[in-house]
């Protein structure tokens, strides 16, 4: 596996643990618990894939993954279940989709890396520091491209306090006459 596919599902761990938290705060008991929980889950895995350079627990990692878009899903169901399409599932829908678009990466890479794992192993490159760059910068925009507008989307961030108005009073600047001049 390529530095830059490892620091890939690293970052995007990272991405997903952040939506589920944030997601967990604005939900039902019940879910939040669950999804704090995969939360903490995802952003350690992350962390500790990026330090020690390798993934760790692919075994338990690749089903923990689906879990939470599977637990979407039957949020989604139960929602349409219950009241047809007058009820609305307990999990907002865009931070939901941006979480589980990254579970699905990060569980396909773990599925091909295992899958590359089973077969002979191929002799080890030469280290490509420029190449490992931009795959993390790529992987990093990618992330961040979906997990912003997602956090954005959950109750915590409908919430949010807009940048400039954190209580202070902005003191206009005297306006400076120079006449005379």
């Amino acid at each position: 596996m390529t530095d830059s596919s490892r620091s890939g599902m690293a970052l995007a761990s990272l991405g997903v643990g952040l939506v589920h938290l944030a997601v967990a705060a604005g939900s039902p008991l019940f879910l939040a618990i669950l999804l704090a929980g995969f939360g903490i889950a995802e952003l350690g895995w992350g962390v500790a894939t990026l330090a020690r350079g390798r993934v760790l627990l692919p075994r338990v990692a690749l089903p923990l993954a689906l879990t939470p878009v599977a637990l979407w899903g039957l949020d989604i169901t139960a929602a349409i279940a219950i009241a047809g399409s007058g009820l609305t599932a307990a999990l907002p829908f865009g931070p939901m989709a941006a979480a589980s678009l990254l579970s699905l990466f990060l569980a396909a890479c773990l599925a091909f890396a295992r899958r590359r794992s089973l077969g002979p192993r191929p002799e080890a490159s030469a280290p490509r520091p420029v190449r490992q760059l931009l795959g993390m910068t790529a992987g990093a925009l990618l992330v961040a491209g979906l997990v912003t507008p997602a956090l954005a989307g959950t109750n915590a961030g409908t919430q949010a306090v807009p940048h400039g108005e954190h209580g202070t009073s902005v003191v206009p600047e005297p306006s400076i006459s120079h006449s005379g001049h």
